[in-house]
């Protein structure tokens, strides 16, 4: 019996189950995602924020433009399962897991200086 292969190294498969799988998923964080962005970036931001607050604004639109992205194309592929897209889920996924690592270590970061400023 031959092994199904494994898609972008992860336990998906070509399979319609896994493909229908994918598709809902995507469908349903794309729309969600796709309307935040669509009402930050027509919303008109003051002028006297600060740096530190833009900052956050950006880094906050960087995550939800990649759950879009990564949504998007779960989607498609879901639907018509191009072999291209299985190159797009590979930058985004890592893009997404650097995401993730950043997010970690910037909690960590705060937990340090909350936990030493209330000593």
């Amino acid at each position: 019996m031959q092994e199904r292969r494994k898609f972008c190294g992860l336990n998906i498969t070509r399979s319609v189950q896994d493909r229908l799988f994918l598709g809902v998923m995507g469908l349903l964080f794309m729309l969600p995602t796709g309307y935040v962005l669509y009402h930050h970036h027509s919303m008109t931001w003051p002028p006297e924020m600060t740096l530190g607050v833009r900052l956050l604004v950006i880094f906050i639109d960087e995550i939800v433009l990649v759950v879009f992205l990564l949504a998007l194309c779960s989607f498609i592929w879901g639907v018509a399962a191009p072999r291209w897209i299985e190159r797009f889920f590979e930058k985004i996924i890592s893009k997404f897991v650097l995401m993730l690592a950043l997010i970690s270590l910037l909690l960590f970061g705060v937990m340090i200086y909350v936990f030493s400023v209330s000593v």
